[in-house]
């Protein structure tokens, strides 16, 4: 087998490709989304992306309490409670899928898979011609693309090979080594920048925020284009001083295409609680209107002019 077959045949686990899209980088886009992140947002909008590995979602919702899952599974994850109902212990878990073959009405199901680059590039190269229309192409996410680096890289350098336009969407926390490697591939970065001061980068974001800005600076140094999305969470990292820390990364970093604040959703709460995890900002809501002009009236009278509500 050749080297370029070895690398087609790389895999890497995949929880969703979305085609279509008009979010993640100029045009119209297809999203590969990637599991594996290092970071702990509490305002996550994938929770279902933070483990690397593929893992079992339970959809309380959508289960019928046939039970057939409790024949199946071999660790007693699936239990009956004392009414009868249907319980899920996701610590028993191993992933094993068994439950999801006998699941009918899809209360279970596995979140990632195992695929090859070629399986990705299958899907990715079906809408050329819009890309070549409206000027978008392949964007890789997650997750953080980063965590998956070899195979995010060989998707990259697939689509290149294609003529394909590529956008990274990265929360710069990886080493440096690994972004360098990925710059000749990279035709736009779309790098989150969430809070200012580091003590409270670490307490919503679980790490110091010094690496990842010192990425965003040698990204900028090297040439790369970056757009800078900044997810804005009322009454958690709103603060004037995050506001004041945003326009000063614009000022220091003019090379920046653009600035795009992304107000905060909700949607990834009941994802979390379907993977086992707990809503870590309870009570938070998704900002009106009116607040995100103000997000964008107080960046523009900072001087962060480009600003604007993704």
């Amino acid at each position: 087998m050749s080297l370029d077959e070895n690398a087609a045949e790389m895999r890497g686990v995949v929880f969703d490709i979305q085609r279509c899209s008009m979010q993640d980088g100029p045009g119209i886009r297809t999203t590969v989304f990637l599991k594996g992140c290092p970071l702990h947002c509490k305002w996550c909008h994938n929770p279902e992306s933070i483990s690397p590995k593929p893992q079992l979602a339970f959809d309380e919702s959508r289960c019928v309490g046939c039970l057939h899952c409790l024949d199946v599974c071999p660790t007693g994850a699936h239990i009956r409670n004392s009414g009868g109902g249907h319980v899920f212990d996701f610590d028993r878990c191993t992933a094993c899928g068994k439950c999801v073959d006998v699941c009918a009405d899809e209360a279970v199901r596995m979140i990632g898979q195992m695929q090859t680059v070629d399986d990705v590039m299958d899907v990715v190269l079906r809408d050329r011609p819009y890309y070549i229309k409206s000027g978008g192409g392949l964007t890789v996410s997650g997750g953080e693309p980063m965590a998956q680096y070899e195979f995010t890289l060989e998707l990259l350098k697939r689509a290149k090979a294609e003529g394909i336009h590529t956008c990274v969407e990265t929360s710069g926390a990886a080493s440096w080594r690994k972004f360098k490697d990925a710059l000749p591939w990279v035709d736009l970065f779309l790098f989150d920048y969430k809070a200012t001061q580091p003590d409270v980068h670490r307490d919503l974001i679980g790490c110091n925020n010094g690496p990842l800005l010192r990425n965003l600076a040698d990204l900028l140094s090297a040439g790369a284009n970056v757009i800078l999305r900044c997810p804005l969470v009322p009454g958690v990292n709103d603060s004037d001083r995050h506001l004041k820390g945003i326009a000063g990364i614009a000022a220091s970093h003019t090379q920046l295409l653009g600035v795009e604040i992304m107000p905060y959703h909700n949607f990834g709460v009941a994802k979390g609680e379907r993977v086992g995890m707990e809503n870590s900002l309870p009570g938070v809501n998704p900002p009106n209107k009116e607040t995100q002009d103000r997000w964008i009236d107080r960046l523009h009278t900072l001087g962060c002019s480009s600003a604007r509500v993704s």
